[in-house]
């Protein structure tokens, strides 16, 4: 037997199948998640779709060894860091299973914290964090309503900023996301209660994406709990979650028709901005610019709609090259240069594990570097800066963990 700490270090030195989580191909169960990471500590091959660049180089990476951008050393300050970051978020959790943050981020900010445990390799209900994980899960469980929405505070129009008619549907999908990670691990009972509450939550979630859009060119994808049909609306930020909670969903085999995919994915390639003069900050637009003039391009949007158009089969977008050359062109920012540094950064963390190759050992030792820096001494993340403040150091720990454990490989949903 290996223990955890041989198991880590082993982590970092695989590859998985690029096909092995797909969108078209669930993961079964538990078993099969946990014949995966044997498989993953075994040291397979890791093999992904080339897509080839302007100059006729694959910026898709044909193979990749993840643990090829840092020396053993700096992946052991990694490692340290992770199991502090961990320690401290323990110690925060609430008597009611939530991980502390405004009420109005729940239970987003509670699921990533639970992702953040995954993405080590802790289970529920065992090893030294089981039972707060568990705890955990029985808190989101217990914040979803009537509807099929998870949301810790009722959601009552008209829309407001941060007020729960504007987060429910980043709530819901974070939720969802989490909740398809973690289906099948714990206990008969509660993987039931998981069962009963996916069924319900995607019930709802395509209604929401199906709503009848005030443009056109938002159709496909999701934004706020308010307007609904027929002045709804869709925007990258809320999308990108949603795709993923789709995505965590048919992994876990659950019925998600591949149109629902698409339709999203079609609306992610309409917020692409073609012109280069408009790539100053990124090159993904917040919505479309049929849908929206003012283009509010950023490091988030242009991280998490490249992560979301690889992990959705779009590799040969024409957006996809861009996006490395993006990246790759300029040093990865501080915090204080981004408002939402700790969103950036997990999302272009696990973008650039996807693109694999050079591009991630050329950002993620930039990202690493970032993140070890801003690391307090009891092992937290200072609340980020601007909009992110108020989301407090539960959710930038949480997000600081996730963007340094993607060479790991144990969230399913965003294996290669």
């Amino acid at each position: 037997m290996h223990n955890q700490s041989e198991l880590s270090h082993a982590s970092y030195r695989i590859a998985c199948s690029a096909n092995s989580l797909s969108l078209h191909r669930p993961i079964a169960n538990l078993a099969w998640r946990l014949a995966m990471r044997v498989a993953l500590f075994a040291g397979v091959v890791l093999v992904a779709l080339p897509v080839e660049a302007q100059e006729g180089v694959p910026v898709i990476a044909t193979s990749a060894n993840l643990s090829a951008a840092l020396p053993a050393s700096e992946w052991a300050r990694v490692e340290s860091s992770v199991d502090r970051g961990l320690q401290w978020l323990a110690s925060q959790q609430a008597d009611d299973g939530r991980f502390p943050s405004e009420e109005a981020a729940q239970p987003a900010v509670t699921s990533l914290a639970i992702m953040a445990f995954l993405s080590r390799g802790h289970l529920p209900d065992k090893g030294p964090y089981g039972p707060q994980i568990s705890r955990a899960i029985d808190f989101v469980l217990s914040t979803q309503r009537r509807r099929g929405y998870f949301s810790l505070r009722p959601v009552l129009p008209p829309v407001e900023h941060l007020k729960p008619s504007q987060t429910v549907i980043y709530n819901h999908s974070i939720a969802g996301l989490m909740l398809g990670e973690v289906y099948g691990m714990g206990s008969g009972e509660r993987s039931q209660r998981i069962e009963d509450a996916l069924h319900r939550a995607l019930v709802f979630h395509r209604e929401v994406q199906s709503r009848t859009k005030g443009k056109e060119s938002d159709r496909g994808g999701w934004r706020y709990g308010y307007p609904e049909s027929p002045d709804a609306a869709s925007d990258m930020s809320v999308t990108g979650w949603a795709l993923m909670f789709l995505r965590s969903a048919r992994n876990a085999e659950f019925n998600v028709p591949k149109q629902y995919f698409d339709e999203g994915l079609d609306f992610v390639e309409l917020c692409y901005e073609p012109d280069q003069n408009e790539h100053q900050k990124g090159i993904f637009r917040y919505r479309p610019h049929a849908s929206q003039d003012k283009p509010q391009i950023t490091l988030a949007n242009t991280a998490s709609a490249t992560l979301t158009l690889i992990l959705g089969g779009r590799q040969g977008h024409a957006s996809i090259p861009v996006s490395v050359r993006w990246f790759r062109t300029r040093s990865y920012p501080n915090p204080w240069q981004n408002n939402y540094y700790y969103l950036a950064t997990y999302y272009s963390s696990q973008a650039m594990a996807q693109v694999g190759g050079e591009t991630w050992e050329q950002m993620f030792p930039q990202i690493a570097a970032g993140l070890l820096k801003e690391q307090t001494e009891n092992g937290a993340w200072p609340p980020g800066g601007s909009n992110e403040q108020r989301f407090g150091s539960t959710y930038s720990s949480s997000l600081a963990i996730l963007a340094l454990t993607p060479a790991y490989g144990l969230l399913p949903i965003y294996q290669r």
